[in-house]
């Protein structure tokens, strides 16, 4: 589940921009799914902050991609807000964090 204040828009970025498909709505919230894993988008009142968000406690969603530069510039083509200009690595991937129009974070990720 994820919080979002504002149902139409979540509707917009994570059908619309993100391609995931629309399982139910009500009034207060969003079912989507992602190959076979569903998840809500849930109405809230006020949005996240994103600042020094690899700093707290959180959750992300992480998306595996097959290439983290196609992903990143599809993604921004439509729209999609980075928090990397560039990838970043680590141990076992590449990946580029990116937010929602609420302030949650999420990441495309590429194995290495």
């Amino acid at each position: 589940m994820i919080f979002v204040s504002d149902i139409t828009e979540a509707k917009r970025f994570y059908r619309d921009v993100l391609g995931f498909p629309v399982k139910s709505e009500a009034d207060n919230r969003i079912d989507f799914t992602h190959e076979g894993c569903d998840f809500i988008a849930f109405k809230c009142e006020k949005d996240a902050v994103i600042k020094d968000y690899s700093n707290v406690a959180r959750s992300v969603f992480v998306f595996q991609v097959d290439s983290i530069e196609k992903a990143l510039n599809d993604l921004r083509v439509r729209g999609v807000s980075f928090l990397h200009d560039e990838p970043a690595e680590n141990e076992f991937s590449r990946y580029a964090a990116f937010s929602d129009p609420f302030g949650n974070v999420h990441e495309i990720f590429e194995r290495k």
